[in-house]
């Protein structure tokens, strides 16, 4: 396959499809990033630091923070381009930027997500010179689809949670890392949410932070909080730790 780039991003082209986009033909939070983690698998393989690279060493790719705004809405049937871009190495995070054109070339969706590496038998992060033997820390770009990197999601002082929901882990929600895919947070999240906030109001902006991964067969409490600028957090919890928490702003 030949190599696709829009100013030095790598991109791919697609239409929104109907078991992408929720009931009123808009694409779902949840769908937007799973195109965002398949653009960053795509990424790091045609930047030969993808699981091919790292599998030598035992280790493999880590989402840790993510934050999304969607600046309008993507419609069903809709021509999309979806880019992404390496930001280079800031401190500890790898980052990476994601952006959606819509159908008339600008900015649908534009995203900052920051990475780690973890150690695969070890379940712990890898830090290390090694590191930049194999994975660049020069940006392969040095456009921002947004200028802030990923911040850490607090959760407000002074309020009672109240829990919402409870998932377990299953079939359908692990991947080959052998825990819950991080996609699949979000849609537990919006899942949690009453009904006529999600069908009727359309998500802004999400921060996600990744603390701990969620295995097979484990149930995770999704605990909820309203932030005092109207934003919903929604934890994820197994037994006395968190595995998730995100930030979901709606207009």
């Amino acid at each position: 396959m030949t190599d696709k780039y829009f100013e030095d991003k790598f991109y791919e082209d697609f239409v929104a499809t109907c078991y992408q986009v929720d009931r009123r033909k808009i694409l779902r939070p949840a769908a937007f990033l799973d195109l965002a983690q398949h653009m960053a698998v795509y990424g790091a393989d045609k930047l030969s630091f993808g699981d091919e690279q790292l599998g030598p060493y035992g280790c493999t790719w880590v989402l840790a923070r993510q934050h999304v705004r969607f600046e309008r809405p993507v419609m069903h049937k809709e021509a999309c381009r979806v880019l992404t871009w390496h930001k280079g190495m800031q401190g500890i995070y790898f980052i990476r930027d994601y952006q959606i054109l819509g159908a008339d070339g600008q900015p649908a969706v534009n995203s900052t997500s920051s990475w780690v590496v973890m150690n695969i038998a070890e379940r712990r992060l890898v830090r290390g010179d090694f590191l930049s033997e194999f994975v660049s820390t020069e940006p392969q770009s040095k456009d921002f689809a947004i200028e802030e990197l990923a911040g850490k999601v607090a959760v407000p002082r002074g309020t009672e949670p109240s829990l919402i929901g409870t998932h377990k882990v299953l079939y359908s929600d692990v991947d080959y890392n052998q825990h819950a895919n991080n996609v699949k947070y979000t849609v537990w999240a919006m899942d949690a949410l009453p009904e006529d906030l999600v069908n009727e109001k359309m998500v802004k902006e999400l921060t996600i932070n990744f603390n701990r991964e969620a295995r097979p067969g484990e149930t995770v409490e999704l605990w909820h909080e309203l932030d005092p600028d109207g934003a919903h957090i929604i934890e994820g919890r197994v037994a006395d730790y968190q595995v998730f928490v995100e930030k979901l702003l709606f207009e």
